[in-house]
C-alpha cells in the first residue's frame, strides 16, 4: 500500500484560484507500476471546513464538482474515485459566518497495489 498526505491551502476560493490546492492521483487499476484501488480523504481539526471538490476525469474528459463538509468532531471523510479520474481541485468556500478559513485541513491518499 502506497500513501500520500498533504494539506490543502489556507483561505477562500471566492475570486482567488489561487488558494485551490491541485491534488494528481495515481491511475486507478492501472499504470506502470500496478495500481488497484485509489482512496481519497479529508480531515480537520480546530474548525470545520467546506470545501469545494472538483475531480477531472481522462476518460469522459470533464470535471465532476461537489461540496465536502469535513468536521473537526467526526473522522475522515472520502470522496469517491472512479477508474480515469487523474487530479482533484480542492479549495475552500465558507463554511459558516465565522468561518476564517484558516483551520487546518489535511488530505490523504491510499493506494492498494495490484498483486
Amino acid at each position: 500500500m502506497a500513501l500520500v498526505i498533504g494539506r490543502i491551502e489556507p483561505g477562500f476560493l471566492d475570486g482567488h484560484p489561487d488558494n485551490a490546492t491541485l491534488i494528481p492521483l495515481p491511475p486507478q487499476n492501472g499504470g506502470a507500476v500496478g495500481w488497484g484501488q485509489v482512496y481519497l480523504s479529508f480531515g480537520c481539526d480546530f474548525g470545520d471546513a467546506q470545501l469545494r471538490i472538483a475531480v477531472w476525469n481522462d476518460t469522459s474528459r470533464s470535471w465532476r464538482v461537489s461540496t465536502l463538509t469535513v468536521t473537526a468532531a467526526a473522522g475522515r471523510v472520502g470522496v469517491p474515485v472512479q477508474d480515469g479520474d487523474s487530479k482533484v481541485s480542492v479549495g475552500r468556500v465558507k463554511a459558516s459566518a465565522t468561518d476564517t478559513g484558516l483551520c487546518p485541513v489535511g488530505y490523504l491518499i491510499e493506494v492498494i497495489l495490484r498483486a
